[in-house]
């Protein structure tokens, strides 16, 4: 190797460590490393990531930046992320500012494959469109009557029972789990017409939420890589790109 590349090679680690240092200075919450960012944090924390991140939140007074992928131009374009629980904030993003945070082509195109182009997933006159149709039509006195009617269904037949059985047996609930089915319950039945009874004692498995719980967790693993990468694991259908693949399959059969 000549003079001439050894120097390359030294300004261009250089000129890397220069902007990794104002990255990282710039940064709170986990701890940033060169190149991966806060990926081995993920990684070594994602048995806990709720806590993870709660823990990080409370640390930080409520708001933390991070980079999950720390390279020049790629860092910046996809890694960065800001993680929030100030209710200020959130009702300055959703609620008073809403126009100025659209969700972008990278949130699109990770999501696209679950939601479409559906309110979830569009911006600008795409979004608006959908949310006055919306509006619209949960405003209405039949909708609304309709959803009071599936709502005191569903807790007057399924979630009273499991609670009365469980005080009765003295075992405790997991009440975030029967919210979860009793919600689900509620917004199939007023959708579709059909109740899914997934809110019953015992909580039996259905195909629909598990695969929706699946097809979930694995489009948002797409958010830990480069969009590349992911894009390569699902054209080679390798890791979670094959459930995300196969659960989408029994959502569409299902639905269908």
């Amino acid at each position: 190797m000549d003079m001439s590349m050894v120097l390359l090679v030294f300004a261009a680690m250089a000129a890397y460590l220069i902007w990794f240092t104002s990255l990282a200075r710039m940064l709170k919450g986990p701890r940033v490393w060169p190149l991966l960012g806060s990926l081995p944090g993920i990684v070594q924390n994602c048995h806990r990531m709720y806590d993870w991140i709660a823990e990080n939140l409370r640390a930080c007074s409520g708001t933390y930046q991070t980079c999950i992928c720390a390279v020049p131009g790629l860092g910046r374009r996809q890694g960065l992320v800001t993680v929030t629980c100030d209710p200020r904030n959130l009702e300055h993003v959703l609620k008073l500012r809403f126009d100025n945070y659209a969700k972008g082509p990278t949130w699109n195109a990770v999501f696209h494959d679950l939601l479409g182009d559906g309110i979830f997933n569009s911006d600008g006159n795409t979004w608006r469109f959908q949310r006055k149709t919306a509006a619209l039509k949960f405003t209405t006195c039949t909708l609304c009557q309709a959803m009071a009617r599936w709502v005191s269904r569903a807790i007057r037949l399924h979630l009273c029972p499991i609670l009365d059985a469980a005080r009765s047996s003295g075992k405790p609930v997991d009440l975030r789990d029967l919210l979860l089915h009793l919600t689900f319950d509620n917004i199939y039945g007023l959708a579709f017409g059909k109740d899914p009874e997934t809110l019953a004692l015992g909580l039996p498995e259905n195909s629909f939420t598990t695969a929706f719980d699946r097809a979930t967790e694995a489009t948002l693993h797409r958010f830990i890589f480069p969009e590349f990468m992911w894009k390569l694991k699902k054209w080679l259908r390798l890791g979670m790109e094959v459930s995300r693949s196969r659960s989408l399959s029994t959502i569409d059969h299902y639905l269908s």
